[in-house]
């Protein structure tokens, strides 16, 4: 997996950023995904591998990042906060494992109101990460 380095969404978050995130969701992210984070806030990537393992073929065009004053930001609208509460709005607990939270997919085409379309990508980010290498890259 390649990035798109001038895709990067600055200022990148601190450990104290990610720790208010954290205690938000209230959920222990991986410290691959702290660090993917504090490296990559919101990056594109480049020539990435087709995940088929929800039926479908979907890319990663670019991750969600924390944006500081999202609401101000011209990429707020990437900020990691927005499926957070998209299904916490919803009431549904999308955490399998708090202190060791899976990727998901969430298909907006495919939910409705109060019945998201989840599915599990891999168990660990680092595993998910892997998914995307291309050979290439």
């Amino acid at each position: 997996m390649r990035i798109v380095k001038n895709s990067i969404i600055y200022p990148l978050p601190q450990d104290q950023d990610i720790a208010k995130l954290e205690g938000s969701f209230r959920v222990q992210l991986p410290n691959e995904y702290k660090e993917f984070l504090k490296r990559y806030n919101g990056c594109k990537v480049v020539d990435s591998t087709p995940l088929t393992t929800v039926n479908k073929r979907c890319e990663i065009e670019r991750f969600l990042g924390i944006v500081k004053d999202f609401s101000d930001h011209p990429y707020g609208v990437y900020d990691i906060g927005c499926c957070e509460t998209s299904l916490g709005e919803q009431g549904r607990n999308f955490y399998d494992d708090k202190n060791n939270p899976s990727v998901d997919f969430l298909d907006y085409e495919e939910s409705y109101e109060c019945d998201p379309a989840t599915s599990k990508i891999a168990d660990t980010f680092q595993a998910f990460l892997s998914m995307l290498s291309s050979e290439n890259g």
